[in-house]
């Protein structure tokens, strides 16, 4: 599969979305082995009417000044450079739905998932207006929604600071921000302020618990001068059981003049917060759920009941082997992580009509690959499912199964849970002893593996005989002996 590589480091997957500051591309970092989001910005294809030279300097921009708002609801920036003529930008890749698709598929959306996401915006929004940020540009498709419930603001790159010199980077008649969600104040050509972003979020608010846009018309200009001349339209005309107070924020938000809208974003985080569900209160009705951050701060992830996910072409044939052969050679090259993605998207998507052997090799490597690359939740999983499906057919002694069962332990191990480790190693020790002998040199390490395993359960006594056994049964120059004893010499410390 060929695919495209900027600064022999950020390898290109799949375009995940478009907007005025060009492509934004999932990818992945091959320094880092990780996945990242990577935006583009083609000289080509700037707007027309638009300096291209005046773009790329704000597109350059860009980094510096979202690097700028330290906050879980705005992504990491981690790179910025130029290929050849190609300006990009690496971030973070966020996981989860845009606001579009939340309405699309939750309607009418909660009252309180419509507050949830509203308070978690002015929230980004009070630490990037401190910073003399302004986005410009707020509007749903620009808001992600994770799956833990977090909300995060995306593409601040038409954003400027408030330094003359900076807002001069917009040229004269050129006009940023979408029509449905822009202030009156840049719809005249005005200089945008916070006050500006509140007013996106009081159209945003609206449209969150109406499921419609304050204002619509059959042309573009038409609905801007709605914004300009029409009086904000009534959320509980819509719908009556929204509380009087949340509606009266909304009308201020969407106020004519900066003035007489909210002093700022954490005006509005305030007066939000009556209407957010309390520490606890509740259960959670489905993922991308907006209120779990308020119902549940700093709650531990959920458990993965399922291996982790990604796109796969679900129309396009898979080639099998192609694919399995890419994460083989990725994984040889130190990625991992790539490696295991591509392995659980053939796996989710690619398998369907695939024999057993084929489908139970590619979770094998997916297993190995897994462990290799650190992932030991992820890959205890994998080799649990193997036992569990193909253990039954094989006798006791097989050596795959085996095998399978020693890296159980291995991943019980790197997780802390040494007890469990100790379940399915010391049950395969005792086979191989009876296969290989009490010395064999993989009968040897199993058995100081399980010393190790029951020093970190905390029963030193019961290390301390085992090494003295093993050691009991080595000759004195086996390479092992000296190791040993130093080991036994802890033990005896501690």
């Amino acid at each position: 599969m060929e695919r495209r590589t900027l600064a022999e480091r950020y390898e290109l997957s799949s375009p995940i979305g478009r907007g005025g500051m060009g492509e934004v591309w999932s990818g992945y970092d091959i320094r880092l082995d990780r996945p990242v989001a990577v935006k583009l910005l083609h000289p080509n294809s700037v707007p027309s009417g638009a300096e291209p030279e005046t773009l790329a300097k704000r597109f350059a921009r860009e980094a510096r000044l979202t690097a700028r708002v330290e906050h879980p609801g705005v992504p990491a920036i981690f790179d910025a450079g130029v290929d050849g003529e190609q300006l990009y930008l690496v971030m973070q890749l966020v996981p989860g739905i845009d606001l579009i698709n939340l309405l699309a598929q939750h309607q009418p959306l909660p009252v309180e998932w419509g507050v949830a996401v509203a308070a978690q915006i002015a929230s980004v929004l009070s630490v990037a207006h401190a910073a003399s940020l302004v986005h410009r540009d707020l509007k749903p498709s620009n808001v992600m929604v994770r799956p833990d419930g977090t909300v995060v603001v995306l593409d601040f790159g038409v954003a400027a600071l408030l330094a003359p010199d900076v807002t001069q980077l917009t040229g004269p008649g050129e006009t940023i921000g979408s029509p449905a969600y822009m202030s009156p104040e840049q719809v005249i050509g005005g200089v945008p302020s916070p006050r500006s972003d509140l007013y996106s979020l009081g159209c945003m608010l609206y449209e969150l618990l109406t499921d419609a846009r304050p204002f619509s018309a059959d042309a573009t200009f038409l609905i801007m001068r709605q914004h300009v001349d029409e009086p904000a339209p009534q959320v509980r005309s819509v719908r009556p059981e929204v509380p009087v107070d949340l509606e009266r924020l909304v009308l201020d938000l969407m106020a004519k003049e900066p003035e007489d809208r909210p002093v700022d974003a954490q005006e509005v985080h305030e007066r939000l917060l009556p209407f957010l569900p309390g520490v606890g209160s509740g259960g959670l009705t489905s993922m991308s759920d907006p209120t779990r951050p308020y119902r549940y701060p700093l709650a531990p992830r959920r458990r993965r009941t399922a291996p982790r996910s990604v796109e796969a072409a679900a129309t396009a044939p898979v080639d099998f082997a192609v694919v399995r052969d890419e994460a083989a050679d990725l994984a040889m090259a130190g990625r991992f992580t790539q490696a295991a993605d591509l392995l659980t998207g053939l796996l989710g998507g690619g398998s369907r009509g695939r024999s057993r052997p084929e489908v139970r090799g590619a979770r094998l490597q997916l297993a190995n690959t897994l462990l290799l690359g650190g992932d030991y939740a992820r890959a205890l999983a994998e080799y649990e499912r193997l036992v569990s499906e193909i253990g039954p057919e094989r006798a006791l002694d097989d050596v795959d199964v085996l095998d399978w069962k020693i890296q159980i332990a291995t991943c019980h191990a790197a997780l802390g849970n040494a007890q469990d480790a100790l379940q399915y190693l010391e049950p395969v020790l005792e086979t191989k002893r009876r296969q290989l002998g009490h010395t064999d040199d993989e009968v040897v390490e199993l058995r100081r593996q399980v010393a190790m395993l029951h020093a970190s359960a905390g029963d030193t006594a019961r290390a301390r005989e085992e090494v003295r056994a093993l050691l009991a049964d080595l000759d004195p120059s086996h390479p092992a002996s000296s190791e040993l004893g130093q080991v036994l010499i802890k033990l005896k410390q501690d």
